[in-house]
């Protein structure tokens, strides 16, 4: 059973240290994002809406600057700024979410310039003569917007491609929501197919900050989800079907184009100089095929939020196999997040209430594992008098299992069966936007190392350690080191020795951890030590 026991630890922890080592090299560190300096002024509510008039459209190099006009749109929110130049977005920002733990850190900028990759929400037309809007001039009906609410305003665009095909963009804003309506067109003689619609991303792959990582391109296709990372998308990549949506991932956060339409759709993403541009169209000979509508998403992947569109964009947080799992775990954080309004307090009831769904588990391993030991000096007995006959032996060693009602398998199952649910527990507290920048005690962010937290760092010390003192991830390993000391042993020496190394190699590892899941492994061994205590009490 020992053994048995320590294969499941081992392959336990083995698992784990293999996701995280495959999770840091798929997801790099990133750099910081280069901001563009360049701001406008807030305006008062918008003008009526003047009757659409074209403007012919001509390429930047042959108009004055003073045609290029930068249009800003705020909401409950966000902040985005426009540009005629290519009807494109040039940045956005998450106004309810910081760029650092830093409270008086800015906004979260989920859009801005980088050099080298054009704005996102550029039109693409197909044919054997393709064009892209992005240095054409748009005329542009209406200014400046601020929304809150229920109020909705637009945007109109218009513009004129060099073979005269009348390009339209109409973006149509809510103040108390996130989703944005884009209706695009194309309208001439020589069009044989819908415009693409092209979302772009920086040259860095990496997103903004580093606790926002880039995961690649995620989309919902014939119900689906697709995940590109790293190398595949470089190389290009096509898709085609029902797309129910398709964009950019980030950790935290998602920049998406839903497709109002079921009708289907054609879906690329490549390479272009330093960034990543992904186009998608109806496919030619669809009704109406000039004109597509589109919601775009903008924001965190907060779970109600992501669900509210009902379009599965809730998909896009990869909580792993055990999805079945974390997404409970995490409603439960919801719910009492209503009642404590700490996300750490959260964590340790969800924590207390996970022991006593797996108390009876937990019991029967420390129960089992307990008789084990008191059966030792008895086995020991039997080895020695039958270990010319290994037959007999084992004929011996299993009727003794009987007699005393003892299962041999009892102490490793129920470790076994608690593994799901902390994996799912681990994906819960490491991929949800919730725990970003969350506050307990003093740890800042709980989505970070608990030693970031910390006001000081420790010079000099080698570059894999961190540079503070990582106080809770240690109080986890002297518990985790107290509740392997009480736990009963019926095998070799040599094994409950090598068992007592692991609190040292979890203490190790929970470094780089989040500090909610660390959080969580400190109070569930808290709750085993008092567990094991009544049952040791009981055993006597």
């Amino acid at each position: 059973m020992e053994k048995r026991a320590l294969i499941a630890v081992v392959l336990s922890l083995l698992i784990l240290v293999v996701y995280q080592e495959w999770v840091g090299r798929q997801y790099a560190p990133p750099p910081p994002s280069q901001k563009d300096e360049k701001t406008t002024e807030n305006v008062a509510a918008p003008l009526p809406k003047p009757q659409p008039a074209l403007q012919e459209a001509k390429p930047v190099g042959r108009a004055s600057q003073e045609k290029i006009k930068e249009i800003r749109v705020e909401t409950d929110h966000y902040i985005a700024l426009f540009t005629n130049k290519g009807a494109r977005l040039k940045s956005f920002t998450l106004k309810h979410y910081r760029t650092s733990v830093d409270e008086k850190s800015p906004p979260y900028e989920m859009i801005s310039s980088t050099p080298g990759v054009p704005y996102p929400l550029g039109l693409k037309l197909q044919g054997p003569d393709p064009f892209d809007d992005e240095g054409l001039l748009y005329s542009v009906q209406r200014g400046d917007l601020r929304l809150a609410g229920d109020a909705k305003g637009t945007l109109l665009f218009q513009g004129q491609s060099p073979t005269k095909v009348i390009l339209t963009k109409e973006f149509t804003f809510t103040g108390s929501s996130y989703p944005i309506q884009l209706d695009v067109s194309a309208q001439g003689s020589d069009v044989s197919a819908p415009p693409a619609l092209l979302l772009t991303t920086d040259g860095d792959h990496n997103g903004p900050r580093k606790d926002a990582v880039f995961e690649g391109l995620l989309a919902l296709v014939d119900n689906k989800i697709k995940r590109e990372h790293g190398e595949e998308i470089k190389k290009g990549k096509e898709l085609s079907g029902p797309v129910s949506w398709a964009g950019f991932g980030y950790t935290y956060f998602l920049s998406a184009v839903l497709p109002e339409s079921g009708t289907q759709q054609k879906l690329a993403v490549k390479q272009i100089g330093p960034g990543l541009v992904m186009d998608i169209a109806v496919q030619a000979g669809t009704k109406d095929a000039e004109k597509s509508r589109y919601a775009l998403f903008i924001g965190p992947k907060e779970l109600n939020t992501l669900k509210a569109l009902e379009k599965g964009l809730e998909r896009s947080i990869d909580f792993g196999y055990f999805g079945f799992v974390a997404m409970p775990f995490l409603y439960v954080l919801h719910f009492s997040h209503r009642f404590t309004g700490s996300y750490g307090i959260d964590i340790i009831l969800l924590t207390i209430l996970i022991k006593l769904i797996m108390a009876p588990l937990t019991h029967k391993s420390f129960v089992s594992m307990k008789r084990m030991q008191k059966l030792q000096p008895q086995m020991e007995r039997i080895k020695e008098k039958f270990k010319e006959d290994k037959e007999k032996m084992n004929k011996e060693i299993m009727e003794l299992y009987r007699r005393n009602k003892v299962n041999p398998m009892g102490g490793c199952l129920p470790m076994l069966l608690q593994f799901p649910v902390f994996i799912g527990l681990y994906n819960a507290l490491l991929t949800p936007i919730e725990l970003r920048h969350a506050p307990f005690m003093w740890i800042k962010d709980l989505s970070r190392p608990d030693w970031e937290s910390l006001p000081f760092t420790l010079a000099g010390w080698p570059s894999f350690l961190p540079s503070g003192i990582p106080v809770l991830t240690i109080l986890m390993g002297a518990s985790m080191f107290l509740q392997q000391w009480m736990t009963p042993s019926a095998g070799d020496p040599n094994q409950k020795r090598m068992m007592m190394l692991m609190p040292l190699m979890f203490t190790f590892m929970f470094v780089s951890f989040p500090a909610g899941l660390t959080v969580y492994w400190l109070v569930n061994n808290v709750l085993s030590i008092a567990q094991q205590y009544l049952i040791n009490r009981m055993e006597q």
